[in-house]
């Protein structure tokens, strides 16, 4: 008997638009791959004012939710999962800050809420924590998870002032009319407490972490990092010690031959460090419709095999959190440079796991 899944696609701006025309071209390869046959079941835009009458539409048994922000988006995605639908999201702001909440929901409802898109677009590092290091001990992960700033940094790097450099990267589509959620560093926080919650297992939201943007960088503070072998880029970076997690994200010196440093445009890197697999690097694009509907397309066969072989046992791939556990700032423990005394210099030896057992790492 052909099984059958009904698709109800919430949200069609850059993300939501790219998802509907993979759906379309790719519905013979995913029901090849899966078994099962997709049927788009309708799409809601945030003013249509359908989307409600969707989620509990009977014919639906996946919600794709791509309207973003934390308001409509939440509603929307806990109405489908107390209605008993899988929920695939590429919203960061939702799972950052309320993940634990809607994956407790999920996980009480017998679904699935999915959300590799959310972290770093085309980057797999939510599979990666998730289910390739499930057996693994993470202690530590970093990153540039913000594409707006380097593009930022890099213009000034070239001799932009810090006005002109965010101007020219509103035009290339790289930031938000409002970019104050890329500068601040809200976003890299979305995306740190996000990898986080699958790292350390822990229900961490981003309001709980120190950070800061990079609106005080100056032309001259780049320039000056490049002269003396430097780039600033700002960095998300969590160490786990026995006693809670330091975690912070701000603007720091990165050697020039360092992965941090080479980024440019919206590329996004992670570094992971395991207890047995080691250290990892991932880096890909980080943002752009099509470099979002990938990882969706990704997460809806993933759900669809599960679906197809034990549709008993879908909360499988749903994660479970231990209660919150203590954050503290460490940034301040970095050294500084005499030049530039204002930012921490990066120092991958921080990674060392032998350190986490030293006083130094104590956080109480």
């Amino acid at each position: 008997m052909q099984l059958t899944a009904g698709i109800a696609l919430l949200g069609h701006g850059t993300v939501g638009e790219a998802v509907a025309q993979r759906l379309e071209q790719d519905a013979e390869t995913i029901e090849r791959r899966t078994g099962v046959r997709c049927v788009l079941r309708g799409i809601a835009t945030r003013r249509s004012g359908d989307a409600r009458a969707l989620i509990d539409d009977p014919r639906v048994d996946i919600v794709i939710e791509a309207v973003g922000g934390t308001t409509d988006a939440a509603e929307y995605v806990e109405r489908a999962l107390d209605r008993g639908r899988h929920v695939i999201t590429a919203n960061k702001d939702l799972i950052a800050t309320q993940g634990p909440r809607l994956i407790a929901l999920a996980a009480s409802r017998g679904v699935c809420l999915r959300y590799e898109a959310a972290a770093c677009s085309a980057i797999p590092v939510v599979r990666t924590l998730h289910e390739a290091l499930a057996g693994d001990h993470i202690y530590a992960v970093a990153g540039v998870l913000n594409g707006t700033t380097t593009a930022i940094l890099s213009a000034m790097e070239r001799g932009a002032e810090y006005d002109a450099a965010l101007a020219d990267v509103q035009r290339a589509g790289y930031a938000e009319a409002d970019p104050s959620n890329d500068i601040e560093s809200v976003d890299a926080a979305h995306k740190l407490a996000l990898l986080l919650q699958l790292a350390f297992e822990s229900a961490i939201i981003s309001p709980r972490l120190r950070r800061s943007g990079i609106s005080a960088t100056t032309r001259e503070d780049a320039e000056r990092a490049l002269s003396l072998g430097y780039r600033i880029r700002l960095v998300a970076g969590a160490l786990r010690t026995p006693h809670g997690a330091f975690a912070e994200i701000a603007p720091v010196l990165v050697r020039q031959e360092h992965a941090f440093a080479k980024t440019s445009g919206v590329e996004n890197v992670v570094r992971i460090d395991a207890r047995d697999a080691g250290t990892l690097w991932l880096s890909g694009l980080g943002a752009g419709g099509a470099a979002s509907a990938s990882p969706i397309l990704g997460d809806l066969i993933t759900l669809l095999h599960a679906i197809a072989q034990h549709p008993e046992h879908g909360t499988a791939l749903t994660p479970r959190f231990e209660p919150a556990i203590e954050i503290v700032p460490f940034f301040h423990r970095l050294s500084r440079h005499d030049a530039l005394p204002q930012y921490p210099v990066w120092n991958d030896a921080l990674f060392d796991e032998r350190n986490f057992r030293h006083e130094h790492y104590a956080t109480t």
